[in-house]
């Protein structure tokens, strides 16, 4: 299974891993602390600190082996993607007269279910549900590029700025993440092409959340903070 796939390529990729965990802890402290400073919602600084906090927490599972340790990153996946969603939706609603809650129910449902489709294909050994899951993918990344994009440039020219910006770099992460499992070197992992050993496979997906977490809630408080600079 996925524990033993990574551990089976020594320990090349714990010190990424503790890294990690230890970087998500001291990131969530920070988040809790610069919307203050930056004078943005502290709504942004508390969801930022339950992404990496909840995503530290999982990835403890890869340095000591528990039941969880061969989905813990769809443990982490199903609950940090839909908040990292909510944090973008947010933003996009930041300031705009129009709050579509609908639409970002949609998008945090796709999502969530996105991520449960390639534990399912994990766990049955298919690769049926991963179809599945690039299909919700391509509608979550129709939501961010066109209602909620429309949504935030009615704000000010810097939120819709920020918004893009945004929007850009989490979606090119969002789509790093199944390229990365159909290249990956896990056989656990349904349909995968085998090109990345399973050390190469774990060290992947320890920086690809780390830009998508840590350095995205950094970056979106400073945008909204940049962005209220320029509306005043």
């Amino acid at each position: 299974m996925v524990y033993e796939a990574i551990t089976a390529g020594g320990f090349g990729s714990q010190p990424f891993i503790l890294a990690y965990i230890i970087t998500a802890m001291i990131s969530g402290l920070l988040f809790l602390y610069l919307p203050r400073k930056l004078d943005v919602p502290q709504k942004f600084g508390i969801i930022h600190f339950f992404i990496v906090v909840w995503s530290g927490l999982m990835y403890t599972n890869f340095l000591n082996q528990s039941f969880l340790s061969d989905y813990a990153w769809y443990m982490d996946w199903m609950v940090s993607t839909p908040l990292i969603l909510l944090a973008l939706g947010l933003t996009a609603f930041h300031g705009a007269d129009t709050k579509r809650y609908d639409l970002l129910g949609a998008l945090l449902g796709a999502e969530f279910t996105l991520v449960i489709t390639g534990l399912l294909a994990q766990a049955q050994g298919s690769i049926t549900p991963y179809y599945v899951g690039v299909l919700l993918l391509l509608g979550v990344v129709y939501l961010l590029a066109k209602p909620f994009r429309e949504i935030a440039e009615e704000s000010s020219d810097g939120l819709a700025r920020a918004y893009k910006i945004l929007a850009g770099y989490i979606g090119i992460f969002f789509l790093s993440y199944p390229t990365v499992w159909y290249i990956s070197g896990i056989d656990a992992l349904p349909g995968s092409l085998n090109i990345l050993d399973p050390t190469q496979t774990s060290i992947a997906l320890v920086v690809l959340p780390f830009f998508c977490k840590q350095v995205y809630g950094f970056l979106d408080m400073y945008l909204i903070h940049k962005a209220e600079l320029e509306h005043h």
